[in-house]
């Protein structure tokens, strides 16, 4: 930390000497924790003053193996402390307390508020990063056995640091979720007991060596499940094959671009394949899920718009995929838009693809997964005549109400959680879906908030409350949490938008296809809901079709619950990429 020095000249000074003021409010080392979602976060800021008198600071996350990270701005006003991250879209205001010894406030990140409190902190007591014991050195993989059959490939790696010469670092992998590098934020060895947590995603871990120490064998305990986990030591990390991953050389060409939203003011970044040949050809605009997504949609190291636009540009369909609005190498802010935003984006990529030489303008249509699914009808019924075509792939019937219910129904019963606490923590999530409905804001709104997760908490039996009141920081701080996020611009919209009226008013054919098995939107749901909208529109080339055996990503499954999706190899059916091939071709007049 820089030291200010005062010099004091002496010389024809009869007066007192001024005192040393000291370092100004704030100047130290700050350590408090941060709670968002099940984990609680350290959080420690570092806060100097330069020789101008200016302040700086740096942030540590070491519960996210993050240090050091740079503060753009940071200012201290009487007693009130603020400072901002801009490359996380992150800020905090909080107040000094009168023995400067506290600072209280809310860290704000990405528009979701949640409570800080910092306490002054002498730098020997710092939190530093994890040093594990030698017997851990290398590599321990295994799968943890999830409710109903599933398994979950994780991986504890215990490796030499060399930033420190004599140190090792230690780390968890989520194997088949494609997420590496979690920090382990403790860890003993006890005998011949292993123990360590990952405090990041509210996970812990105890188990035993086995005679040869090859292998620890115990139990892996997050939120409210404990599930049997035997790690074995391991020369290096499993992989699992994604066999469909396209492969150069490409028999179509692909360009790398940027098109405009004129309407929202951003420029979005995306991918162009297009099939060699003579054209014009028939074209598709890519529309993601719901979350901000990449132009392949990539998600637990599958990346089926990619996988998609590969087979059609073979099949003579040119395709645009892109970046949603704030991710990648697109612009805007994507946690303010809600479908009909996305929907602008979604008719600005049909509009720069109709003009586009070797593009039939004549034939462009849209394609939609999940979210996707209720963005490409409205961009089609705010501009008729300009979408020829849909492809709607586990696309909506209903509201977003009645989708959120059915899906925690199906996802929480295929977790294995009991019947009586899967049908409470339904019930709750429609009580606080209706308060939030309400419009009620305030203390009355949040009390009611907390009886209903109270509730839902008295259905569990003693030891998966206590656990869970532990990892979601009591009723007050999930209450709160619930309420942020049911709140949002984006979930207002979709809990109360309805999509038949709009697949009704189509004027283009469309084509709707869901996986028998798919968890997320549940076909017996949907299905016949879309229909009888598509034969409200009245195109006789449109389909409503259920393809069997299939997942919410159009994956084989076994169960079809989300947590299968990354131990999959297959990242999309082929009998649901000949159908959507098939499809274009005839309507566009291809076959």
């Amino acid at each position: 930390m820089t030291r200010i020095l005062i010099a004091v000249a002496m010389v024809g000074m009869s007066g007192p000497i001024a005192e040393d003021p000291g370092p100004p409010p704030g100047v130290g080392h700050w350590v408090g924790p941060l709670r968002i979602g099940p984990a609680e976060l350290s959080m420690v800021l570092h806060v100097e003053q330069g020789e101008d008198g200016a302040l700086s600071a740096t942030l540590d996350s070491p519960d996210q193996g993050s240090f050091g990270l740079e503060v753009a701005s940071i200012s201290v006003q009487g007693r009130t402390l603020r400072f901002e991250i801009p490359t996380l879209d992150a800020r905090f205001e909080g107040t000094l307390s009168e023995d400067g010894t506290t600072l209280s406030g809310t860290f704000t990140q990405r528009g979701q508020g949640f409570p800080l409190t910092m306490t002054r902190t002498a730098e020997e007591d710092l939190p530093r990063p994890v040093d594990p014991p030698e017997v851990l050195l290398g590599i321990w993989e295994g799968p943890i056995e999830l409710p109903l059959g599933q398994t979950l490939r994780v991986a504890l790696r215990v490796e030499p640091d060399e930033g420190r010469p004599g140190m090792r670092t230690i780390a968890f992998d989520s194997l088949d979720q494609d997420v590496r590098g979690i920090p382990v934020t403790a860890v003993e060895v006890d005998g011949e007991t292993v123990r360590f947590e990952v405090k990041s995603i509210g996970g812990t871990f105890e188990g035993t060596f086995d005679e040869e120490r090859s292998s620890i064998s115990g139990t892996w305990s997050q939120s409210i499940m404990t599930m049997p986990l035997t790690l074995e030591k391991v020369e290096e990390l499993s992989t699992r094959v994604r066999p469909q991953q396209p492969e150069p050389p490409f028999p179509y060409g692909v360009e790398e671009l940027t098109f405009e939203n004129p309407e929202a003011g951003i420029t979005l970044a995306g991918t162009l394949t297009i099939p060699e040949g003579d054209g014009p050809f028939p074209a598709a605009v890519m529309v993601s899920g719901s979350g901000p997504q990449d132009r392949d949609e990539t998600l637990l190291g599958h990346k089926p718009f990619w996988v998609i636009a590969d087979h059609l540009a073979r099949e003579g369909v040119a395709v645009l995929r892109f970046d949603d609005r704030g991710v990648g190498g697109s612009g805007g802010d994507f946690e303010s838009a809600t479908s009909e935003d996305f929907a602008t984006d979604a008719l600005a990529a049909v509009r720069f693809l109709r003009g586009r030489p070797g593009v039939d303008g004549e034939a462009v249509g849209i394609i939609g997964h999940s979210e996707g699914g209720i963005v490409g009808p409205i961009a089609a019924t705010r501009a008729p005549g300009e979408v020829d075509f849909l492809v709607l792939l586990a696309g909506t019937g209903v509201t977003g109400k009645e989708i959120v219910l059915r899906q925690a129904d199906l996802i929480v019963r295929a977790s294995g959680v009991p019947e009586s606490a899967s049908k409470a923590q339904v019930d709750a999530l429609g009580r606080m879906i209706a308060l939030v409905e309400s419009g009620r804001e305030g203390g009355d709104e949040e009390e009611e908030l907390r009886e209903t997760v109270a509730g839902a908490l008295d259905a569990l039996d003693p030891g998966q409350r206590e656990a869970l009141e532990e990892t979601q920081g009591g009723l007050a701080e999930a209450a709160s949490r619930a309420g942020d996020q049911l709140r949002s611009p984006w979930f207002r919209f979709f809990l109360s938008y309805d999509p038949a009226p709009t697949l009704g008013a189509v004027d283009c054919p469309v084509l709707a296809i869901f996986g028998g098995k798919d968890m997320q939107v549940d076909p017996e749901q949907n299905a016949p809901r879309v229909e009888a909208a598509l034969e409200e529109a009245g195109d006789d080339r449109s389909s409503v079709e259920v393809l069997p055996g299939l997942n919410h990503l159009f994956q084989h499954a076994e169960t079809g619950a989300p947590l299968e999706y990354g131990g999959i190899e297959e990242t999309f059916a082929p009998e649901a990429l000949a159908r959507i091939s098939g499809w274009i071709r005839g309507v566009t007049g291809r076959e």
